[in-house]
């Protein structure tokens, strides 16, 4: 597991320890005034790593998922330990457009469908709620306990596991994804995702640049499996994820098998 560790003072944990929360701990609320700037911005480091946002129509950080289990333990220990697990939402543009390259399978009664590392949902939000796909024909799958229930609550079929780990005979007819980036983790992702690939099926993923310039071993024999396999690549506009929250250069891939 990538990880990484940060340590706050006293006074953010002071601000931590007074604020106030709505009742599904989505909206958290600073209590005791206007914080001054530096405090602010120490403060902010935190939000950030709990994937928090200020919101100045809400009057507080905004948060995706209940970040209240994570800072019961940040204000304890002082530090909060953040997995590095590449989580960028895919934002809709890039969605439909790996829906045009890989079109749902419409006639296909039997088939189903496979999002890994399906974060909040933004991929298949776009495919039930836009292209009116059933959900009961999606598998999610989602390691991080938070992003998994939100997926639950949505009313996905969600498998909370390390998708890398996950075996089963199962293969399924279409797989969208966005795979975490670091320290090449997109490539074991798409390979992994294609061993799940029924015959005939497609798949199609978001994976950064660097596996595609990169000289390492591993880089070089990724790039010659999608020869050997006949992938397609298509590279993305700059700022494509920047609404996301990196300005990473990606592409998309596209596999048949």
């Amino acid at each position: 597991m990538l990880t990484k560790t940060l340590k706050f003072d006293d006074d953010v944990l002071d601000v931590f320890r007074s604020m106030e929360w709505s009742d599904d701990g989505t909206l958290g609320l600073i209590i005791g005034g206007q914080l001054e700037r530096n405090l602010y911005q120490r403060c902010n480091k935190a939000y950030d790593a709990l994937g928090g946002k200020w919101d100045r129509r809400a009057g507080g950080i905004v948060f995706k998922t209940d970040p209240r289990p994570q800072i019961e333990g940040l204000i304890i220990g002082g530090q909060l330990q953040v997995e590095r697990d590449g989580f960028f939402e895919t934002p809709r543009a890039v969605a439909e457009r790996m829906l045009e390259l890989v079109p749902l399978p419409w006639n296909n009664k039997e088939a189903y469908l496979l999002e890994p590392s399906a974060g909040l949902g933004a991929i298949v939000d776009v495919i039930t709620i836009n292209h009116h796909f059933p959900k009961d024909d999606i598998l999610c799958m989602e390691k991080n306990a938070q992003r998994a229930e939100a997926l639950n609550v949505k009313g996905y079929k969600v498998s909370c596991c390390n998708f890398l780990e996950w075996e089963q005979a199962r293969r399924f007819h279409r797989i969208y994804m966005n795979p975490p980036f670091e320290e090449l983790q997109d490539i074991d992702h798409v390979k992994h995702a294609y061993d799940l690939l029924a015959n005939g099926g497609k798949m199609i993923s978001v994976m950064a640049e660097s596996a595609f310039f990169r000289s390492d071993k591993k880089s070089v024999e990724f790039r010659d499996w999608l020869f050997f396999v006949n992938a397609y690549s298509e590279k993305l506009p700059e700022g494509s994820f920047k609404e996301s929250g990196t300005g990473v250069n990606a592409r998309l891939v596209v596999i048949e098998k």
